[in-house]
């Protein structure tokens, strides 16, 4: 139920991923079974799900795409947020590594986790915190409680997903975060240099940090003005 949101109760989250290496022949060169296994796993997934990328080669196909999966991607930008108030505070994670990235994240999960908080992104029960908790796991860093574990019921989650608010409980119909912005009247965060689309090379070619977090946090401002505006009515 609406009535039962409270902003002020939430940190709203998201997160920039990219490629585990920047081309393909660099993963070849520094793990041959990872390698093996997006030529096995990835690389088909891919070209299954998105026949018009079918005439790309593996490496353009690996830069494009193997960043959507936490097993042959990298976590490179985590921005969270509160509502306190009329106030906005939005802070990101972006220096150094991804073992630094992801303890930075654990330490702000594990502290509004005691102080009852909830988390809110939009697709975040299937990419966010899914992508988050491998990787972790990964970097050999423990999970904060706060995010769902191998035996957490969905009702256990805890967690608000502005996709799941959108779809009023269908699995169907269209509810990209920026097509939600557009048709509420409110600003779209996919107007910028950088989206999802070119993350990769944003990374990796332009070392363009400072665009994509600006990037992640416009998509955190995206989702206090949906709440706000839900709430509002």
């Amino acid at each position: 139920m609406i009535e039962k949101i409270q902003p002020n109760k939430l940190l709203f989250l998201d997160i920039e991923t990219c490629g585990c290496y920047a081309t393909l022949q660099e993963l070849e060169d520094k793990n041959t079974t990872l390698f093996n296994l997006w030529n096995k796993m990835g690389d088909s997934y891919f070209r299954r799900h998105y026949p018009e990328d079918e005439r790309m080669s593996d490496g353009e196909l690996f830069k494009k795409y193997s960043g959507l999966l936490p097993e042959f991607g990298r976590v490179v930008c985590v921005s969270a947020g509160f509502i306190t108030g009329e106030d906005r505070k939005i802070q990101s994670f972006t220096k150094g590594g991804e073992e630094d990235i992801l303890k930075e994240t654990v330490n702000l999960l594990n502290r509004v986790d005691k102080l009852g908080f909830s988390l809110c992104g939009h697709n975040i029960k299937t990419f966010d915190l899914p992508y988050l908790g491998k990787r972790m796991l990964i970097n050999k860093i423990k999970p904060s409680p706060i995010m769902p574990s191998y035996d957490t019921k969905p009702w256990e989650i805890k967690a608000l997903d502005t996709k799941e608010l959108w779809n009023f409980g269908s699995y169907k119909g269209l509810s990209a975060l920026h097509l939600v912005c557009s048709v509420l009247g409110l600003d779209t965060p996919k107007d910028g240099k950088v989206d999802g689309s070119n993350i990769h090379k944003s990374y990796y070619v332009d070392n363009n940090i400072s665009e994509i977090k600006e990037y992640c946090e416009k998509d955190v401002n995206a989702l206090m003005d949906i709440v706000s505006h839900v709430k509002s009515l």
